[in-house]
């Protein structure tokens, strides 16, 4: 029996159904159940006929002859009925999991238009409010910040953010607050109202700017596609730049180690096991195979930087939000020259994994159409709004007390298997870490739960990246660090 915690919910995969591995498992249990009930009522039956082949057939048959074939008879009704039973438990369980996932996406979409018009309403009201209310605001922000363990200290943030303001002021209590409440960001309820926030950008903007909602609907993400997550992304850095952040520069790939020879990828946990931590931010494995031309499995790591002010480190916050524009990110260039050197061109077969915003770098990767691209792997990815072809297949792992995913709004530009768990079901929050749900650590193993499940579409899942490195004679394994340049202007 697992825990809460343990199971996971999977959904997509070109199937409406949602419901945790545990059901899925079970209806497939009850699968195999009845056909190993009709192969048995297939050698019932072959055993019976030779007997007397019915009640004509009795006529001076021995007593026993005919009781065995009566009890054949009575055990192939059983059977037939046994059958009709399990089959129908399975279909009920499999309807069970598709009114779960009809249920759910009705949900969304409801919250999804009511949190649309909401932002509206906030978005035309905002004039007045921020007359009325900026001070205060501003305190607030500063102190969330400050309470989230965003920045420098507390002392120095309210003297340089804040200047005058005591113990009394709301920012500072809610700082304050948060600090003490650290596990408020790793609710799940938390994390859907940021997704539908993130969502519902474009409509706040279009109230700001007095645009109907209407019309804001049918230019966005359910219409036309102008308006939303990556057009929001780009007006918010266009807003910053001038105040030194969130400003793109050149970047170099500084050093790459040695080729060291490692062992094929065999499962979900063994390639987050892949993903590079500390000074590399990028991994490549070259499969050899005799006659036949190299294949790549590329692993890209998470965010390393989280200041708005691009310094030396490529995986930062400016790259987090010009990937999410869609616009040729910092880490994303340094990615495609990392594999450039590793010999990848245009026709090279590539798997790629990431975590975090190296997720959000594979998922733009694969939707370039500049690759081909096998397979996908992701985790703790803000990747939903990537609009990566269906016939890619993609399995994204997310932690429903994770914040970073619900950066990337809703899975609605892409359909891949996803595999849900809340990391801290009947537990309590590890409230030592900011966002503990976000950690590789925790991912991976979620990844080797995954790994476990008899679930149809994670076992494919794994099966076709597995298969990847059929025929391989040899792999091996290249560490790239790259940096940023400083810029000019």
């Amino acid at each position: 029996m697992t825990s809460p915690a343990d199971d996971l919910v999977v959904s997509g995969g070109g199937s409406t159904a949602v419901a945790t591995t545990e059901l899925f498992e079970a209806a497939g249990r009850l699968e195999r159940t009845r056909g190993l009930i009709g192969e048995c009522l297939r050698q019932a039956r072959a055993i019976g006929s030779p007997i007397g082949g019915g009640p004509a057939g009795q006529v001076g048959l021995p007593a026993e002859a005919v009781a065995a074939e009566q009890d054949l008879a009575a055990a192939a009704r059983l059977m037939v009925d046994a059958i009709g039973s399990v089959e129908r438990l399975r279909l009920a369980l499999l309807l069970a999991a598709e009114g779960y996932g009809y249920a759910e996406r009705a949900v969304d979409l409801a919250a999804t238009r009511v949190a649309a018009r909401l932002a509206a309403v906030a978005g035309r009201t905002l004039p007045v409010l921020a007359v009325l209310f900026l001070p205060t605001l501003a305190g607030a922000v500063a102190g969330a910040a400050i309470g989230a363990g965003i920045g420098v200290g507390v002392g120095a943030a309210e003297r340089a953010i804040l200047p005058g303001s005591d113990q009394t002021d709301p920012g500072i209590a809610l700082g304050r607050w948060l600090r003490q409440n650290r596990a408020v960001l790793s609710d799940p309820i938390l994390v859907k109202l940021v997704r539908l926030s993130v969502m519902s950008v474009d409509d706040f903007g279009g109230g700001l700017l007095g645009i109907s909602p209407d019309i804001v609907a049918l230019l966005g993400e359910d219409g036309a596609g102008v308006l939303g997550l990556a057009s929001s992304s780009l007006v918010i850095a266009a807003l910053v730049r001038p105040a030194g952040m969130l400003r793109e520069t050149p970047v170099v790939v500084a050093e790459r180690s040695a080729p060291i020879a490692v062992s094929r990828a065999s499962s979900y946990a063994d390639r987050a096991g892949r993903i590079p931590v500390g000074a590399a931010q990028v991994r490549i494995d070259r499969y050899r195979t005799p006659g036949s031309a190299d294949r790549f499995e590329v692993y890209i790591g998470g965010t390393r930087d989280f200041s708005p002010v691009a310094g030396a480190e490529p995986w930062d916050m400016t790259s987090n939000v010009d990937a999410l524009s869609g616009v040729d990110a910092g880490s994303v260039r340094v990615v495609r020259e990392a594999m450039a050197q590793a010999g990848v061109t245009a026709s090279t077969a590539v798997v790629i994994t990431g975590y975090s915003q190296g997720g959000l770098i594979a998922a733009q990767l694969a939707a370039s159409g500049d690759f081909d691209i096998r397979g996908l792997f992701t985790l703790g990815a803000p990747a939903g709004q990537v609009p990566v072809p269906a016939e890619i297949p993609w399995v994204a792992i997310e932690h429903t007390d994770d914040l970073v995913p619900a950066f990337g709004g809703t899975w609605a530009s892409a359909a891949p298997v996803i595999v849900r768990r809340q990391l801290f079901a009947g537990r309590p929050v590890d409230t030592r870490i900011t966002l503990p749900a976000h950690q590789l650590d925790a991912y991976r193993q979620t990844a080797a739960a995954a790994d476990r499940s008899n679930e149809r579409r994670l076992t494919e899942g794994i099966a076709r990246l597995d298969r990847f490195g059929d025929g391989a004679k040899s792999v091996d394994s290249v560490l790239y660090r790259a940096e940023r340049v400083a810029s000019r202007d």
